[in-house]
C-alpha cells in the first residue's frame, strides 16, 4: 500500500473504533469496582471542595493525572454529580478510538502497512482486555495511549534525523517524548512495565549500543522524575496512612502469592486474552525464534515477561494484563501476515479441506470466546447493584446503626449520587484480612498489616457500615468481624441478596450476637 493512503486509512480507522466503542461503551454505570472507587473520591472530593485532595480518591498518588483531567470538568459535575459517570466513560472510549493513531504509524514505520491495520484491528475488537476495559471508565488505558504517543514520535524523530533537518526540531522532539512518558506514568505509575518497549524501538531503528543505552536514560529518567516532582506537588491529604512502593510489593508480589495463586493467575492470564488468541500468540513467538526474527522478539518477549511475572500474583482482574495487549496483537499480525500467502496457496490447492478448516477455525473462535474475559460488572449487574443505593437512601430513620454486607460500592455511589448531603469516610477494623493472616503465616516477607475496610455512610436518616466487598472468600472474615469487633455490636443487618455470597454467611443473631436485627429490603 502507498503511504499517500495513509490519510484515508487513518480516517477509515478512527470511523471503525469510533462505531465499535461509541456502540459498547456503559453509559450511566460503571463495568468495575475500582472505578465505583474512583467516583466515590471524585464526588467527595466535589462535596468537600478538595481539589485532588480528598482521603477518598482510589490510586490518587499513581494517577493524578486521570483526576486532574477529570476535575477539568468540576464546574460540569457541580451542576449534576451523575454526568461523572458518562464522563468517566466517554473519556475512556474516546482514548481508546485515539489510540489508533499512534499504533498505526508505530507498527508501519517497523513492520509495514498491511500488519498496522492488522494489528489495529486485533487490539480494537478482538483482544478482550483492551476492548473490555476500553467500555468504562478506567485510567490505564489513557496510560498505554501516551506509552505508544510516545513510542511514535522516537520513530518521528529517527525519520526527520535521517533527513538532518537541524537539532531544534529533534529537541523539540525529544522534549515531546519525555512529556508523552511522563503523562503516561502520571496516569498509571505501574504503566512502568511498558518501559522495555523504549529500548525496543531504538534497537529497530539501529541505534549504537551505547547510544541506545544513553537515549533509554533520557527517555525514562527524566520523565520519572517529573512524575516525582510532579506528585510532590499534590495537596497532602491530612491523616491518611501512605504505604510506599515496597510495602506494596511485599502485600502483592509476597512470594507467597506466586505459589497460591500461580493456577489462577494463569487462568486469568489466559481469560484475558482470550485462549485462542494466547494460543496463537505463543505460535507465533515460536514462528519469531524459527524465523530468527531476534529484533521483533526483542520488542514483543520483554514486555510480555515483565507484565506476566508482576501481575501473576495479583491477576484479578484480567485489566492488569492490558499492557502486553498491544505487543500481543503486534506479534499476531506478523505471523499471519507472514503465514498468509502459504495458507492462500494451500487453500486455493484443497478447496475441501480449506472450507473444513475455516468451519472448525469459525468454530474454536466462538467457543474460546465464551471463556474470554468479560466486563468485570455486567450492565444488569451494575445497575441492580446501585437499585440497593436507593432503597437504603430511601431507608426511614431506624436510630441504630445498619450493617450492609455484600456488594456494596455501586450502592454507596447511587447514594452519593441521589444527594450531595451524604457523607462518605473509609474506616478500618482492628481485624485483620484472611489474605494478610495467610501472608503473615507463610511468607518469611511480612507484609504490612491490612485491616478489614469499612466504608462509613451517614444520610439524614441513617448511619451505615457497610462491609467493602463481599466475596465467597472473605465470609469468615466477616464472621469474624461480627464475632471479634466491640465497636459495632448493635443495630441492623443488611444482606444484598445480589451478592450470591452474601446467604452463605448464615448470618443468625444467636450466632453471631443477640443484638443484631435482620432488614429485609
Amino acid at each position: 500500500m502507498k503511504k499517500n493512503n495513509t490519510p484515508v486509512l487513518i480516517i477509515a480507522l478512527l470511523g471503525l473504533a469510533s462505531i465499535f466503542y461509541l456502540s459498547i461503551v456503559y453509559k450511566n454505570t460503571f463495568g468495575e469496582r475500582d472505578t465505583y472507587r474512583m467516583a466515590m473520591g471524585i464526588i467527595d472530593s466535589i462535596t468537600s471542595n478538595k481539589p485532588l485532595g480528598s482521603s477518598m480518591l482510589y490510586g490518587r498518588d499513581i494517577s493524578f493525572a486521570y483526576f486532574g483531567l477529570l476535575d477539568f470538568f468540576r464546574p460540569i459535575f457541580k451542576t449534576n454529580l451523575a454526568l461523572i459517570i458518562p464522563f468517566m466513560n466517554y473519556i475512556n472510549a474516546l482514548i481508546a478510538i485515539l489510540m489508533v493513531i499512534p499504533f498505526f504509524f508505530l507498527v508501519r514505520r517497523y513492520w509495514g502497512t498491511t500488519i498496522a491495520l492488522l494489528a489495529n484491528i486485533l487490539l480494537l475488537i478482538l483482544i478482550p482486555v483492551w476492548r473490555a476495559t476500553s467500555q468504562y471508565g478506567h485510567p490505564m488505558t489513557g496510560a498505554i495511549l501516551f506509552m505508544f504517543i510516545g513510542l511514535a514520535l522516537i520513530g518521528y524523530r529517527s525519520f526527520l534525523r535521517s533527513l538532518r533537518l537541524g537539532w531544534n526540531k529533534l529537541i523539540l522532539l525529544d522534549i515531546l517524548i519525555v512529556a508523552a512518558f511522563a503523562l503516561c506514568l502520571m496516569f498509571r505509575l505501574d504503566a512502568i512495565l511498558m518501559f522495555p518497549l523504549i529500548p525496543a524501538c531504538l534497537f529497530l531503528e539501529k541505534y549504537p549500543f551505547k547510544k541506545i543505552v544513553s537515549t533509554f536514560i533520557l527517555y525514562s529518567v527524566f520523565p520519572i522524575i517529573i512524575f516525582k516532582v510532579m506528585q510532590s506537588k499534590l495537596p497532602e491529604i491530612i491523616g491518611q496512612e501512605k504505604n510506599g512502593i515496597l510495602d506494596q510489593l511485599v502485600s502483592w508480589n509476597n512470594p507467597v502469592r506466586y505459589v497460591d495463586n500461580f493456577l489462577r493467575g494463569n487462568l486469568v492470564f489466559i481469560w484475558g486474552l482470550n485462549p485462542l488468541i494466547c494460543l496463537i500468540f505463543l505460535i507465533s513467538c515460536i514462528y519469531l525464534v524459527y524465523k530468527r526474527s531476534y529484533s521483533n522478539l526483542f520488542f514483543i518477549l520483554p514486555t510480555v515477561l515483565l507484565n506476566y511475572i508482576f501481575w501473576l500474583p495479583n491477576a484479578a482482574p484480567a485489566r492488569h494484563f492490558i499492557y502486553l495487549s498491544p505487543v500481543v496483537a503486534i506479534s499476531i499480525a506478523i505471523f499471519l501476515t507472514d503465514i498468509f500467502p502459504t495458507v492462500k496457496s494451500f487453500v486455493k490447492n484443497n478447496r475441501k479441506t480449506g472450507v473444513a478448516l475455516t468451519a472448525i477455525l469459525i468454530c474454536s473462535v466462538l467457543i474460546s470466546y465464551k471463556y474470554s474475559y468479560p466486563v468485570p460488572m455486567s450492565k444488569k449487574y451494575s445497575y441492580t447493584a446501585e437499585q440497593l443505593g436507593n432503597k437504603l437512601q430511601q431507608l426511614e430513620p431506624k436510630n441504630k446503626p445498619i450493617f450492609v454486607i455484600g456488594d456494596t460500592i455501586p450502592a454507596v455511589v447511587k447514594m452519593q449520587l441521589l444527594s450531595k448531603d451524604v457523607k462518605v469516610k473509609y474506616e478500618k477494623t482492628n481485624i485483620l484480612t484472611d489474605d494478610d493472616i495467610k501472608a503473615q503465616e507463610k511468607s518469611v516477607f511480612k507484609p504490612k498489616p491490612v485491616y478489614i475496610n469499612l466504608i462509613i455512610v451517614e444520610n439524614k436518616n441513617n448511619k451505615f457500615i457497610c462491609y467493602f466487598q463481599g466475596w465467597k472468600a472473605k465470609v469468615n472474615e466477616i464472621k469474624r468481624f461480627f464475632m471479634e469487633t466491640d465497636k459495632y455490636t448493635q443495630g441492623y443487618l443488611v444482606l444484598n441478596m445480589l451478592d450470591k455470597n452474601a446467604k452463605k454467611i448464615n448470618v443468625e443473631p444467636s450466632s453471631l450476637t443477640n443484638k443484631l436485627e435482620i432488614l429485609n429490603l
